[in-house]
């Protein structure tokens, strides 16, 4: 038993001695050549420097070190990218390894290799090369591959699939890169849904000041389902709570599907929009306060509020109102924005326009388009303002159809399309009003 544990200090020694033997190859990393990449070749050399250390199967000389040797050697590396070069940078340093490499942007692709000169045998020993989409952005992980398939480390299957080149079809999907995170920002609405917010809560509003400005805090998830080539396919999804600070309560969802520049990170999408609102149901009357249309705030009303004989003649809509109760609303929206990068720290910065149309009557000139004519224009208030609420007291009600060659053509509703006067209605009533206001009628008819 003595003589066994005499020979274990020498065992003991003998494991640590190989160990370090092991780890003890010097190694010097420089001229690593860039050409069309968005990295410098001093920057290139030192991520190639990092990334040979992490393995720590070298002792990897420190770049101020390399430096001190290189100036006593009087050795300029600026050009030195050949092997009779890197043999008398190796030789003059006292390594057993010379590491160097390139990183080359071409067209749709980043080429990186990274090659290991043994400078006692004056051969390269170990050659790895990879090709990888073009994303800038990810140079220190493309290197980080290529030492590792050089020195025969197993790399992760996600990293490989994420940026690896793969000369594959368009329509093969190859990976998803997640892009999750908060999100907050501002939205700014205008039209008739600024009208109805800054209308006071008698009229359905929130009473919101113009210009309306909300508040928007949620998260988004975003995965990239094809990335190769300059652009990745994007699949987005928001969740976002607005108007909190306005006593709203809206959450909303957009799902949205677009593209982003793998060489910038200028992006676009679009895709449906889904929000729960206050919703009413409720309808406009005449044009109260005249001019070219319905307003969204003085003419709606809410279709508890009929108290006229008979059904309501006026169309019933759907519309925001603070009165009402909360209901899904849908629309679409377009995105325009750019990820900006920092380090790891990506800052995404977008703009979305959200389309969404409150509701108005058929007989709106503003609804109808340009194309009305200042005849037909004169019609429609007339019939609204001097007319209609007339006909709606029977219960019924009389919309604008044409205008051609003298003749006006309107549509009757209500009560009033089943009466039989209706017809001594039109003509006496109502054509005897328009042909007295306006000469260029001269006949008024049903359909």
């Amino acid at each position: 038993m003595k003589n066994i544990f005499n020979y274990i200090p020498v065992i003991l020694f003998s494991i640590t001695s190989l160990s370090f033997n092991a780890q003890s190859q010097s190694a010097a990393v420089l001229s690593v050549y860039t050409q069309s990449a968005k990295i410098s070749p001093e920057m290139a050399e030192s991520v190639l420097r990092v990334e040979m250390t992490k393995t720590e199967q070298f002792n990897v000389i420190d770049k101020l070190d390399m430096i001190e040797i290189l100036e006593e050697n009087e050795i300029d590396v600026s050009n030195c990218y050949g092997k009779k070069c890197l043999l008398k940078v190796g030789k003059s340093a006292g390594v057993d390894k010379v590491i160097t490499g390139s990183i080359e942007n071409l067209g749709k692709k980043i080429v990186v290799t990274v090659k290991i000169l043994d400078v006692d045998s004056e051969s390269y020993d170990k050659v790895a090369v990879e090709e990888f989409i073009n994303l800038d952005s990810e140079i220190q992980s493309m290197v980080k591959i290529v030492v590792n398939k050089a020195l025969g480390i197993e790399n992760s299957k996600e990293i490989l699939s994420t940026l690896v080149y793969f000369n594959q079809p368009p329509e093969t999907p190859t990976t998803y890169i997640k892009n999750n995170g908060p999100r907050m920002g501002l939205s700014y609405v205008i039209g008739n849904t600024a009208k109805i917010l800054s209308a006071a809560e008698i009229n359905g509003g929130w009473g919101h000041k113009n210009p309306v400005v909300m508040s928007q805090l949620g998260y988004q998830f975003e995965g990239s389902y094809l990335s190769a080539g300059d652009f990745q396919a994007l699949i987005e999804g928001m969740i976002f709570i607005n108007g909190i600070e306005k006593d709203m309560f809206s959450p909303s969802f957009a799902l949205l599907n677009g593209f982003r520049s793998s060489k910038n990170g200028w992006e676009i999408g679009f895709g449906p929009t889904f929000r729960l609102s206050k919703m009413a149901k409720g309808y406009y009357i005449g044009d109260t306060l005249g001019g070219n249309g319905y307003d969204v705030v003085e003419d709606w009303r809410l279709a508890s509020d009929w108290n006229g004989p008979g059904l309501n003649p006026y169309p019933s809509k759907d519309r925001t109102d603070k009165r009402g109760t909360t209901r899904l609303k849908t629309g679409w929206v377009w995105a325009v924005g750019r990820t900006f990068h920092s380090g790891y720290l990506n800052i995404p910065v977008n703009l979305f326009y959200s389309s969404g149309k409150e509701f108005v009557i058929d007989n709106d000139p503003s609804e109808m388009g340009d194309n009305l004519g200042e005849i037909e224009k004169k019609i429609v208030q007339i019939l609204d303002q001097k007319i209609r609420p007339a006909v709606a007291k029977d219960g019924g009600d009389i919309r604008f159809k044409e205008f051609k060659d003298g003749v006006v053509i309107v549509q009757l509703q209500g009560s009033c399309s089943g009466c039989p006067s209706s017809t001594l209605t039109l003509k006496q009533g109502v054509q005897n009003l328009l042909c007295h206001y306006l000469p260029e009628v001269k006949e008024v008819e049903a359909v």
